[in-house]
């Protein structure tokens, strides 16, 4: 049988994790850096003093900038893997506890790699993606349903999900919400899709990365509709957690930053 051409799945998500562990190297260890050199007590109306800071830590500065540009090309990517597990899975509701167990397994080493402390800040990546099954699954019956009671819960489920993205402070607020629900909205036009979803990541990422989200729409577009070969099913799940535990240590013992 003759192999269609394009990224499996499993390529997919394979670009997915690097692209992520640069993103949390620049996050976890190099941000930490940066505020222990001063970034965080500059004062943004002293050009000189700017340009001297730059001066000393541009390299540094430089790096960490380009390392968060090309972790924004993971985040959407994993939406769009959630949205075709979703459409795939033979157990939704098996697929969610899955997520939500993940999500309270890697909430500490979220916050400790990240965040740098025990509490505080933004919930780490599997909070949303288990608020967006949520949202799929209310899509998704709410395509049963007459044309105006499916208008209204399809606002609904998108609405609910974007709410539970604020009050349980999701890594990517409601615009996470919004580009899985578009992904899944979309789903029979790939062009369309890929596009705009990719201006939707676009958005998400203007103001910290220049738009570089919009870069995960080329992966995308190659996608073939294949899984792909995944020997290890729940490796992912266990990189994320475990990832940012090896970053916060080293953090902690090698670069020699204290916790809080």
């Amino acid at each position: 049988m003759e192999k269609k051409k394009g990224i499996s799945g499993s390529t997919l998500k394979m670009i997915a994790i690097v692209t992520m562990l640069i993103d949390h190297i620049g996050a976890a260890v190099l941000a930490r850096l940066l505020m222990v050199n001063g970034l965080g007590e500059l004062d943004q109306t002293n050009t000189d003093a700017i340009m001297q800071w730059l001066s000393a830590n541009g390299a540094l500065y430089g790096t960490y900038t380009v390392m968060r540009m090309i972790g924004r090309v993971a985040f959407p990517i994993f939406c769009f893997l959630l949205v075709e597990g979703f459409l795939h899975t033979r157990d939704w509701r098996r697929y969610w506890l899955r997520m939500a167990a993940f999500a309270l397994i890697s909430e500490i080493p979220f916050r400790l790699a990240v965040w740098n402390t025990w509490a505080g800040g933004s919930s780490n990546v599997y909070v949303e993606l288990a608020i967006g099954l949520l949202v799929l699954r209310g899509l998704k019956q709410s395509q049963g349903l007459t044309e105006t009671y499916r208008v209204i819960g399809m606002a609904a489920a998108v609405g609910g999900g974007c709410l539970a993205a604020v009050f349980l402070k999701a890594d990517y607020d409601m615009d996470g919400i919004l580009i899985i629900s578009l992904f899944y909205l979309l789903r029979e036009k790939r062009i369309v899709q890929v596009m705009s979803g990719g201006i939707l990541s676009l958005l998400e990422s203007w103001n910290m990365c220049y738009g570089a989200g919009i870069l995960s729409a080329v992966p995308l577009y190659f996608y073939n509709g294949k899984k792909g070969q995944a020997p290890w099913k729940y490796a992912f799940y266990w990189f994320y957690p475990l990832h940012l535990m090896v970053l916060f240590f080293i953090r902690l013992y090698v670069v020699g930053i204290p916790l809080g």
